[in-house]
């Protein structure tokens, strides 16, 4: 049953989907994996492909990774569909489900996950990871400062 922003929640998704996959496919058509071009003396555009989750860990995990991010994106899923008119939880569970499918879709297709944004004192990402982070980062804020159901303010 699709009515109210469900429509808008899978345009979203798909665009930043598509934006993701679209980025991680010139990093795979101009640079060999381990190929770097120095954007400014502290980023560059770093081809690598990451077979585990955060910062490499679970390489050799990729099944369960792939399971258990399927199980995540449909509970996400779900929980936008039953939220889509609470606009503290919208954009949260976009960005989550946008980024854990972009980073699926690797996995699905490649066995790995393409990473390319580096900054040099810190791991490289991609897109999806930005969502994600930003993601958990705008649900933290919802949560925390979301109002009571008895209309008090939220405790600091």
């Amino acid at each position: 049953m699709l009515h109210g922003r469900s429509p808008l929640l899978f345009l979203i998704i798909l665009l930043l989907v598509a934006a993701d996959q679209a980025t991680k496919f010139l990093v795979r058509y101009f640079l060999d994996p381990g190929e770097s071009v120095q954007v400014l003396s502290f980023f560059s555009i770093n081809h690598i492909q990451n077979p585990g989750i955060a910062f490499g860990m679970l390489g050799n995990y990729g099944s369960l990774i792939v399971f258990v991010t399927t199980m995540v994106v449909f509970i996400l899923i779900v929980a936008a569909m039953m939220v889509r008119n609470d606009g503290h939880m919208f954009w949260p569970l976009i960005l989550l489900v946008a980024g854990s499918s972009g980073n699926l879709i690797d996995r699905f297709t490649r066995k790995s996950v393409t990473d390319f944004i580096d900054f040099s004192y810190w791991p490289a990402f991609n897109l999806a990871d930005i969502f994600i982070v930003t993601g958990v980062i705008l649900l933290i804020l919802a949560l925390v400062l979301r109002p009571s159901k008895t209309g008090e303010s939220p405790q600091a």
